[in-house]
């Protein structure tokens, strides 16, 4: 890889931190909106905002972690440039147009599907589940 291809990505990878960093982290509401009740009085509603806890809760933790893949990323950058862009597995290059499109990517497609298989990732058929 090129310094200019490098200088391009780290570009990229400082374009997004600063777009996740300023999108700051999802608004976890709280189930009760004054401070002498307790809870939601409807089920239907308490059930709706737990759920919607949860997944700001897990948006956050998404972010978390792409912001440490991104940081790991620009890491490498800075203090190892000649290994960005190379499988931690395998060693070989990653496809420039996966690193295009995620270049905190630190896996070649094939030991990422290695690593994290799909959870039915293939055709089930009904005699699966007898």
């Amino acid at each position: 890889m090129t310094p200019t291809q490098r200088a391009a990505h780290r570009e990229t990878l400082l374009r997004l931190r600063a777009e996740l960093v300023a999108a700051g982290p999802e608004r976890i509401q709280p189930n009760r909106t004054d401070p002498a009740s307790t809870g939601v009085a409807d089920e239907d509603a308490q059930a709706l905002s737990e759920m919607h806890q949860a997944l700001a809760s897990q948006r956050n933790r998404e972010r978390a972690q792409l912001l440490g893949r991104i940081d790991a990323a620009l890491r490498t950058l800075a203090t190892a440039p000649e290994d960005f862009g190379l499988c931690q597995a395998c060693e070989e290059p990653i496809a420039a147009r996966r690193l295009q499109l995620m270049p905190y990517a630190t896996l070649c497609p094939a030991c990422q599907a290695r690593r994290e298989p799909r959870l039915g990732g293939r055709r089930k058929n009904l005699t699966d589940y007898s």
